[in-house]
């Protein structure tokens, strides 16, 4: 190459640097390549405008196997090639598995391209970093036992967004503060609604990839569930079942136009990505990819076939059709406290406590009857300002004989309460393989050894939060009503929290988290749940004294 032919090289590699968010596309079919062979979008076409998309937050929610983690590798390498002193985090649910995709995925793109091969530099090339001139790509796990990584980022990009710790993702967002660009980019399988990716769609200018009908020019989304046909076959789609395929004709299923019943095409001549809220002024835009979008890699017959092989109905939804869904087991729903509410007699029983903290105090007392059952008799919130005196309050008025309460946020609260009442445990939370819903720890205080009291009670959160729903849905729990609000706010509080699948030391397991709802309820009503469980380990106390509560309180009461 002459010095002319270099110096006009390199001022093309200055513009790019300019427009590089909307020349990515270009950029990797021109200087990657695809299993020994160029580079292309051909059966992936739909990839193209996500590529090009310049907004400051990108989500894709996606179904399995339409090739979207490859174009997230190839954006991200793009980037950090074409972008000088631009650094990229790159994010995975497990620092395990972000080992193992290294090698896999992003290794084999770079090995593809001269431009990145020269470009590496081998002093920072390994399975957490990758640096090309100025500019860094770095690779780490997303679980709550991964540490973000501790220097700053222009772009996060998190692959598999659903599954990765929600608290972990929330720091490595600390990383791009000081950043110009402040990008991120969110790859995921859905999981149930309202949560993960769904919601940061939701939130999103809305893009979804529709077909025009060749014969009568209809404009829809394929819908699995509504326009995939098989022949003689009339019920449901979600009723087929991996016995019943030797006796329908999945092998002939077909997409129907929604209007006129004949079989559209599918091919990108036919295909157009839309926003559904174009007019709304929101930073990021989300884009819907399902197994229709690569019609040529994924048959509509193999969808069905595929659709008996999952346990779950939800699975495939989210699995198989890109799809958030929820079943039975993912949460509470309001159906489960149907005939819940009564309004009887309370009659004999103990009474104990479960309380949640924090700005506000929840209070949920229960009478545990002689089956082990719990009638919920008393339910009220309170600010922290006050929490004290009325917890004091209503332990004195309901005869409480054991309370657990949450250790956080505030655990001089806690530790100062259980200087008064011998029978308060406090709650913390932890995650176990053990069978076991919790376990008391309890010491005396040991004043020539130093040592302070400890009236414990570990709770195994998702095991317990699952035995909890459970003794719900068996009717184990009953509720006295209060107020027609306050008995709604009391249900919204469960319905809240969701199960959903996260990855753990590279294992997926169940895990409640939080959405967007108000939960505290919830939680006030395990540990009271958790209280009935470890009543028998109170022991008679000194009743508080009346003259502890201030009289406004009690005048109030």
């Amino acid at each position: 190459m002459s010095l002319l032919d270099s110096h006009l090289e390199r001022v093309r590699a200055g513009v790019l640097q300019r427009f590089t968010p909307a020349m990515v596309a270009e950029w990797l079919l021109k200087n990657t390549t695809y299993d020994m062979r160029p580079f292309s979008y051909v059966d992936h076409e739909y990839q193209m405008a996500i590529l090009s998309d310049t907004s400051q937050e990108v989500a894709v929610k996606k179904c399995s196997q339409v090739g979207i983690s490859e174009v997230s590798v190839r954006q991200a390498l793009a980037l950090v090639n074409i972008l000088d002193a631009y650094s990229l985090i790159y994010t995975l649910p497990t620092a395990g598995f972000a080992g193992k995709f290294v090698k896999t995925r992003i290794d084999p793109v770079i090995l593809g391209s001269k431009v990145m091969s020269e470009a590496i530099a081998g002093a920072n090339d390994n399975t957490e970093i990758k640096q090309f001139g100025n500019s860094f790509l770095y690779i780490g796990g997303a679980a709550s036992s991964n540490a973000p990584i501790s220097i700053p980022a222009d772009h996060l990009i998190h692959d598999e967004f659903d599954f990765s710790d929600t608290n972990t993702i929330s720091q490595y967002a600390s990383r791009l503060t000081h950043s110009k660009w402040q990008r991120v980019s969110r790859f995921s399988t859905p999981t149930i609604p309202d949560y993960g990716i769904d919601r940061v769609s939701k939130e999103s200018r809305r893009h979804f990839l529709f077909c025009r009908c060749d014969h009568c020019n209809e404009q829809f989304i394929p819908d699995y569930y509504r326009d995939v046909k098989i022949p003689d076959f009339k019920d449901g789609l979600e009723t087929i079942t991996k016995p019943m395929l030797a006796r329908i004709r999945w092998e002939e299923a077909y997409l129907a136009c929604p209007r006129c019943g004949m079989r559209p095409s599918l091919q990108w001549d036919r295909r157009e990505w839309v926003c559904e809220n174009p007019g709304e002024r929101l930073v990021g835009a989300a884009y819907q990819v399902t197994p229709f979008d690569a019609p040529n890699i994924i048959k509509t017959s193999n969808l069905v076939k595929s659709s008996t092989s999952y346990e779950r109905r939800q699975d495939f939804d989210n699995f198989g059709l890109g799809l958030a869904a929820a079943d039975s087991e993912a949460t509470l729903s309001p159906e489960d406290f149907k005939d819940k509410f009564i309004t009887v007699d309370p009659g004999d029983g103990v009474n104990v406590m479960g309380v949640d903290c924090g700005a506000q105090y929840y209070f949920t007392i229960g009478r545990v009857t002689h089956d082990g059952g719990v009638l919920v008799i008393h339910r009220e919130q309170c600010h922290m300002g006050v929490a004290r005196d009325k917890f004091k309050l209503l332990k004195m008025k309901y005869r409480v004989i054991c309370t657990v309460m949450d250790s956080m946020p505030h655990s001089e609260t806690v530790m100062a309460l259980q200087e008064v009442d011998v029978n308060l445990y406090a709650a913390v939370y932890m995650r176990s393989a053990s069978v076991l819903t919790h376990n008391t720890v309890k010491r005396e205080e040991k004043t020539d050894e130093g040592l302070d009291f400890v009236r414990q009670v570990n709770i195994n959160r998702n095991k317990a939060l699952d035995s909890y729903m459970e003794f719900i849905r068996q009717g184990g729990l009953l509720v006295t009503r209060q107020d027609e609000e306050i008995d709604q706010e009391y249900i919204n509080h469960h319905c809240s929290m969701k199960r959903v699948k996260v990855y753990r030391q590279d294992e997926l397991e169940y895990s409640w988290q939080k959405t967007d709802g108000i939960d505290h309820y919830h939680h006030s009503g395990l540990y009271m749940w958790i209280a009935s469980k470890i009543k028998g380990v109170a022991r008679p106390e000194v009743p508080i004294n009346v003259f502890q509560i201030r009289t406004f309180q009690v005048k109030a009461q």
